[in-house]
């Protein structure tokens, strides 16, 4: 619990760092924070279901291909890594207010 705690104040203030190729991004009150990210390619980012509904990762890569990681309940964590330079388009299948971006430099 003091873990999630901390992560929820360090993403509330962007995406938290956890190593030198792993993003956090924290899903709270139906929105991704950050909501724009850039990352090096090669790096991971690992979205955290802080919401006490269920979320879904939907991610559209810069060739247009479509990623769907299905279900996330409260709690759980789905990582993705972006090997491909580009824009990244990051949603919620079930709440299609929840957008977010990542440029992978």
């Amino acid at each position: 619990m003091k873990y999630f705690a901390l992560l929820f104040l360090l993403a509330s203030a962007g995406a938290v760092r956890a190593d030198a190729s792993n993003f956090d991004v924290l899903q709270a009150n139906q929105t991704f924070e950050p909501r724009d990210l850039q990352i090096p390619a090669g790096a991971g980012v690992s979205f955290l279901n802080g919401d006490d509904v269920t979320h879904n990762i939907h991610a559209t890569g810069p060739d247009g291909a479509v990623v769907d990681h299905g279900l996330q309940k409260p709690g759980e964590t789905t990582h993705f890594d972006f090997a491909a330079k580009g824009v990244y388009a990051i949603s919620c299948a079930i709440h299609p207010r929840m957008k977010m971006k990542i440029t992978v430099n």
